[in-house]
């Protein structure tokens, strides 16, 4: 245990050296681009996005940068006040070699929609990890207080649940990317603020978000599943590809 303790406050100076060393240009200096909420036609938030850039003298950022998929992190960052405390998770996606009716009886009870005229080429799966306890959280206020240590980092423990799917579709000899998740929280990182399209519309009669530059498209909404009030996030991803076709491919999930 002392080993990998001393490991993470390796890696935690690391990353501060870095964050300190570095100075970007002053427009991508603590800028969120834009914080959206999607809601039902109640006014119910279902999902909430948080679209930005990384900011390379941001020590949270630095971190969450370092993550590797499969790995989760809680982190303590004292400061005047109040400190801040996140979960960060990059989830990995794990192929799923037993198909679709095996992967919908895992997700039981979701029920989320699907392309009905494309052709499915391969599944991946996305597992989550536990929320740290109230009691683990205060430990690492305690610690921080105790220790003088600005920045306290606990592993969030992989638990097997499945909290999304990736799926590979063709259409017409072109393909694109279905994410579908039930964490409806989430962020979108982007590399250069200047080059992006962002555009709020209506995808199914939800709200939903246009991402897009030169290389990728982004689409973005959420739903509430079949037969229940629980909200699923869908995002439809593609390359060089236009607006309405990735508009199209969510207007046919059935």
């Amino acid at each position: 245990m002392q080993k990998n303790d001393q490991n993470l406050d390796s890696w935690i100076l690391t990353l501060k050296s870095k964050a300190d060393s570095v100075h970007p240009p002053l427009i991508l200096k603590r800028k969120v681009m834009e914080q959206v909420e999607m809601k039902n036609q109640k006014g119910d938030t279902l999902a909430i996005l948080r679209i930005d850039s990384f900011q390379d003298d941001d020590l949270m950022d630095a971190i969450i940068r370092e993550l590797k998929p499969g790995m989760g992190k809680a982190i303590y960052i004292a400061s005047q006040g109040e400190g801040t405390f996140s979960q960060q998770t990059n989830y990995d996606a794990v192929r799923w070699e037993q198909g679709m009716d095996a992967l919908l009886e895992l997700a039981s009870p979701w029920k989320p929609s699907f392309p009905v005229d494309a052709e499915l080429q391969e599944i991946r799966v996305y597992y989550g990890f536990d929320n740290l306890s109230q009691d683990e959280i205060d430990g690492m206020v305690a610690e921080s207080e105790q220790t003088g240590k600005c920045i306290i980092v606990r592993d969030l423990r992989p638990n097997g649940v499945l909290v999304g799917m990736k799926l590979f579709y063709s259409k017409a000899e072109k393909t694109f990317e279905l994410r579908i998740f039930r964490t409806t929280k989430s962020s979108v990182h982007v590399a250069d603020l200047e080059q992006q399209t962002i555009e709020h519309l209506s995808v199914r009669g939800h709200q939903g978000v246009y991402v897009a530059d030169n290389q990728r498209q982004h689409l973005i909404w959420a739903e509430e599943e079949r037969g229940s009030r629980k909200p699923l996030q869908y995002e439809i991803l593609a390359e060089q590809d236009n607006r309405d076709w990735i508009i199209s491919i969510a207007e046919s999930l059935a």
